[in-house]
């Protein structure tokens, strides 16, 4: 069997379809590895699975779009060879023929073929895909509909020593994929204490993801305020920046240092009792 070591860009598009427009994007499919490989193309629709991006592919399911490969030499679903360490450039062409609004997840998928026909001929043996993420609509601009919901901020007992997370979900409740711009402010005394971006996922129509931040890498990673936290009460603010509008949920929580409190008391405690016995044998 050939090896299966391929990378294809772009990852992931999104796009708005008016009636009647097409939209052409070009993908670099690589063949990563020192053999060739048989290839093929696939549009595959899929429905949002979890709030941490999973998805499920819908089997026969109707496609109301027209999607088509513009190149030359190659269709939709036809078979083709990559050389080692070669790229091939495919341009896939979608065109929206209705006004309907509504929105379109599929995949572009790029599958592995055995080379030697004999076995298995038409089984794929390995496959990577681009997301596809279409609008269609008459409207200009759509409009940004997400909300913070079932927000936490743990633990529930805050700790001058507790790593604070800040947990929850944003749901998007427009008809429309959105995607994810924001922060999450912190203030303490009136003055700012902490601040974060939110990581920029794209949520797709009633549906929701996990709230995540940025990281100093640009990386994912979980929005909490690190210790140590000075005790007092804070007041937080998650910000998300619409195309028209701007939606801000507010939170409190209150840092006490208990552990603290804990050891001194222990302390106290130990030493009134040192205390007493030492004046009994006196």
């Amino acid at each position: 069997m050939s090896q299966f070591n391929l990378t294809i860009k772009p990852a992931q598009i999104e796009i708005i379809l008016k009636p009647n427009t097409s939209y052409v994007r070009a993908y670099d499919v690589t063949n990563n590895s020192s053999e060739t490989v048989l290839l093929s193309t696939s549009i595959s629709p899929w429905v949002p699975a979890d709030n941490l991006g999973s998805v499920t592919y819908v089997d026969n399911s109707e496609i109301s779009l027209d999607i088509s490969l513009s190149n030359s030499d190659l269709k939709l679903g036809q078979d083709f060879l990559i050389k080692p360490n070669q790229k091939k450039q495919l341009v896939l062409k979608i065109k929206n023929p209705s006004s309907e609004e509504s929105d379109h997840y599929l995949t572009f998928f790029i599958s592995q073929k055995p080379l030697n026909n004999s076995v298995g001929g038409h089984q794929n043996l390995a496959k990577i895909g681009s997301h596809i993420l279409v609008s269609t609509t008459n409207q200009k601009t759509i409009t940004s509909n997400l909300q913070v919901s079932e927000l936490s901020v743990k633990p529930m007992i805050k700790d001058v020593f507790s790593q604070i997370e800040i947990n929850g979900e944003i749901f998007n409740s427009g008809n429309h994929f959105s995607q994810i711009n924001g922060q999450i402010k912190i203030i303490k005394n009136g003055q700012p204490y902490s601040e974060q971006n939110l990581f920029p996922y794209t949520v797709v129509s009633q549906n929701s993801r996990l709230i995540q931040c940025l990281n100093l890498q640009d990386e994912v990673s979980p929005c909490q305020l690190k210790m140590p936290i000075w005790p007092g009460i804070y007041q937080g603010t998650i910000i998300l920046n619409g195309n028209s509008s701007k939606y801000e949920y507010s939170f409190r929580f209150l840092v006490f240092p208990y552990s603290v409190v804990i050891i001194i008391s222990l302390f106290f405690i130990l030493l009134t009792l040192l205390l007493k016995k030492k004046i009994s044998t006196k």
